[in-house]
């Protein structure tokens, strides 16, 4: 009934006016709303006439679900390209990843941390390669290894851009799926700042590195937390404890992604990540009939 649903809908559009649909409705559509309200989100973006066709289908379907269809089939959005590129690192062994961490004054898109540590910076079709300089510099005094993951249309631009130790994947769609194509591997770049590293940590992992390091001091503040580490530590060991703590930080909430990703909607997938929230009380059908 589902498939049903969306192909009356899809059957409306042309595949322009479906793109410009299911980027309005992603941007109406929040996970956490109730079943009945998702609906309601539907109802407001569909014409009239189309929506009326599908109505029948309220009661059995479940409004998240016709949403997500949508959205990852026809919005080539950063929510599309992170489940389609990030599935390929779930429940292995010693690896953890995480999503949307702050690095300076950059917001990274996804992290790796595996006994090596990767950043990956996303570059959709609908983006710009304004920021691009400055997050590659953010990342690298963090990171060991920086790749840009670029839609093919920005491809010669970001070679131009990026440094050589930068890798660089492209991707594009096929049909209703992503292909990812290695264009140049990244080599562990040498700009490892431990000031930079210490700041993404909060206070209280300051303190789990102290502990970690066998640095038996109390010390409140951040700033004699990083002057104490970065006087008694080398930068080597402050990368390694870095590597260390972000694992411990993100284990959880990573692992539960992995225990529950068939049963998460794809465009949903971050903010599983976040809240660690169960996938059936979210997708809740008979929220529907309050």
């Amino acid at each position: 009934m589902q498939k049903d649903c969306v192909s009356i809908i899809e059957s409306h559009f042309t595949p322009e006016e479906i793109s410009l649909l299911t980027r309005t409705l992603y941007s109406s559509y929040q996970p956490f709303q109730l079943d009945v309200h998702i609906w309601e989100v539907i109802k407001k973006v569909l014409p009239s006439d189309v929506y009326y066709k599908i109505e029948p289908f309220r009661k059995s379907v479940v409004g998240h679900k016709i949403v997500n269809d949508l959205v990852i089939k026809h919005y080539p959005g950063e929510c599309t390209i992170k489940y389609h590129f990030i599935k390929n690192y779930l429940n292995r062994k010693d690896e953890v990843s995480t999503f949307e961490m702050n690095v300076g004054a950059s917001r990274l898109d996804i992290g790796r941390i595996n006994g090596k540590s990767y950043a990956y910076e996303i570059k959709t079709e609908l983006d710009s390669l304004d920021k691009l300089d400055k997050q590659i510099q953010d990342y690298s005094q963090v990171f060991e290894f920086v790749y840009v993951v670029v839609h093919t249309k920005h491809l010669p631009k970001v070679f131009e851009l990026v440094p050589e130790s930068c890798g660089i994947i492209s991707f594009r769609q096929v049909g209703n799926a992503w292909k990812f194509h290695p264009r140049r591997k990244a080599t562990r770049n040498g700009n490892i700042d431990p000031v930079a590293q210490l700041y993404c940590l909060t206070s209280k992992e300051l303190d789990q590195m102290m502990k970690l390091a066998g640095i038996k001091v109390t010390l409140k503040g951040r700033d004699s937390k990083e002057g104490m580490l970065l006087h008694h530590l080398s930068p080597k060991k402050i990368n390694h404890l870095f590597k260390t703590i972000i694992k411990k930080r993100f284990q959880k909430r990573w692992e539960h992604i992995g225990k529950n990703f068939e049963k998460i909607n794809p465009i949903d997938l971050q903010i599983f990540f976040r809240t660690e929230a169960d996938p059936y009380w979210v997708y809740y059908k008979n929220s529907s009939m309050l």
